[in-house]
């Protein structure tokens, strides 16, 4: 994995790599291949690759003021990542699973192809989930980290925008898990698709991060 020092809780280098996605896209290019929405509902972008298959990428949450947080499915990743808060609340919920007690969930697993643009989404079977921990975090204070094997789930408050500064590891598994509450439809047809995003929507997406961090 790239070095987690790369991951800078520092308000001036923050606003540095923010600066250099700006003048990029005003530039008329992409830093590394196309922004788009993921399907957990933040912008993603890719602002730097490392030779083992690191990168670093912002993700950023539009405000939508008057609805609740948003709460992410339980899932895992295909990696080991390490993320700073830049701006607004968010905090992580970590959870197990277990044989009896908790929550009732069914699993599926999650490859995405493209880049992340399309998923594919299979059941795999019923379990339960408890929770283990709370995460609580504070912008540009200190930075939270995980395992590819971890379940935790991410609760952004939309009052706000938010954005976290993401260093994800080398890919170590091909398929991560997804956990969906009972009788929630998964995906038709099995495939999930995150949405393009037009460059003018990114560089206002950039300028509240920029504002975050200025």
């Amino acid at each position: 994995m790239a070095d987690p020092l790369l991951l800078t809780t520092s308000r001036h280098d923050a606003a540095g790599v923010v600066d250099r996605l700006l003048a990029t896209v005003r530039g008329g290019s992409w830093p590394h291949g196309a922004p788009y929405r993921h399907v957990n509902g933040f912008t993603k972008i890719v602002a730097a690759r490392y030779p083992d298959g690191s990168r670093l990428t912002l993700h950023y949450w539009p405000a939508a003021r008057g609805e609740a947080p948003d709460v992410s499915r339980p899932h895992d990743h295909r990696f080991p990542f390490t993320s700073v808060l830049l701006g607004g609340r968010q905090h992580f919920v970590e959870l197990e699973e277990c044989p009896a007690g908790g929550e009732a969930w069914t699993r599926f697993t999650y490859r995405p192809y493209l880049g992340g643009r399309v998923a594919l989404v299979a059941r795999t079977g019923d379990t339960r989930l408890v929770e283990v921990r709370v995460v609580r975090r504070r912008p540009l204070a200190g930075t939270y980290g995980t395992t590819s094997t971890v379940i935790h789930q991410a609760v952004t408050d939309r009052q706000e925008p938010c954005a976290t500064l993401v260093l994800r590891g080398p890919r170590e598994k091909v398929r991560s898990q997804v956990y969906y509450r009972p009788g929630e439809p998964p995906p038709r047809g099995g495939l999930q698709f995150g949405r393009r995003l037009e460059r003018g929507e990114v560089l206002r997406q950039l300028a509240d991060v920029a504002a975050m961090v200025g």
